[in-house]
């Protein structure tokens, strides 16, 4: 629910591996100008679904294609890698990012029914307070990528109803334990965040991180995890 094929070796070929080995893929842009590149060329593979993104971290430098995440938030269903990032190189840029993420969630509001992916590292209270500023939940799924936040803030983004993709370093660190115990099961979702966890480079080696993952969350949550994410996630992502 959460990968950035396009800074794979070829996002053509990782694509084709990741349907042949049917694997279904959320992918990430970080840019308005790389969803145009990357809905070229993969938008056509049907285990593909390409989200529409404007990365925080990237905010003070391309703030300036903002007109294009408005030009095309009516024509996809899919929002991400969108959000808010106040670590200390970042934080230069917080009311800019603020701006930003408010504008996209209001975007979304108007459009609605989007599947959204958002950033929140070290501002999981502005990510929500903007959430329930537009009421973007009500008529949005928004999944909170890699949550890091405080248990109190988690608390309020599954009252919320807010989703959660989780990924191998979470599953791998007590603190991201503590949180996924504290998820539903039922809000629950896969990522990796390829390639920027395990420097993961190849379909095989995604197999091998969702499957780490899978194997984990049975652990800490019991055999059901498996079935209720793959239908979760089967329902966001239209792909059956």
């Amino acid at each position: 629910m959460h990968c950035h094929v396009d800074l794979m070796q070829s996002m053509d070929e990782f694509s084709k591996a990741a349907l042949e080995e049917r694997i279904n893929l959320l992918a990430m842009t970080t840019t308005p100008k790389a969803f145009e590149i990357e809905q070229k060329r993969i938008g056509n593979f049907s285990n593909v679904q390409v989200a529409l993104g404007l990365h925080p971290q990237l905010v003070f430098d391309r703030f300036q294609e903002l007109g294009l995440i408005e030009k095309y938030i009516h024509v996809t269903k899919f929002v991400g890698e969108i959000g808010l990032d106040f670590n200390k190189q970042f934080y230069h840029s917080k009311e800019l990012q603020i701006d930003v993420f408010s504008q996209i969630i209001k975007w979304c509001q108007r459009s609605p029914m989007k599947i959204i992916s958002i950033h929140s590292v070290r501002s999981d209270k502005d990510v929500l307070d903007i959430l329930e500023k537009y009421d973007c939940t009500k008529h949005n799924k928004c999944i909170l990528h890699w949550y890091s936040g405080t248990l109190k803030q988690l608390d309020r983004a599954i009252e919320l109803g807010c989703f959660f993709s989780v990924n191998e370093y979470m599953l791998n660190s007590r603190n991201g334990q503590s949180i996924i115990q504290r998820i539903p099961v039922e809000r629950l979702l896969l990522e990796s965040d390829a390639p920027f966890i395990s420097d993961i480079k190849t379909v095989e080696q995604l197999k091998r991180s969702l499957r780490h993952c899978i194997n984990e969350l049975s652990v800490l949550k019991g055999n059901e995890v498996p079935m209720c994410i793959f239908e979760t996630s089967h329902r966001l992502l239209e792909i059956y």
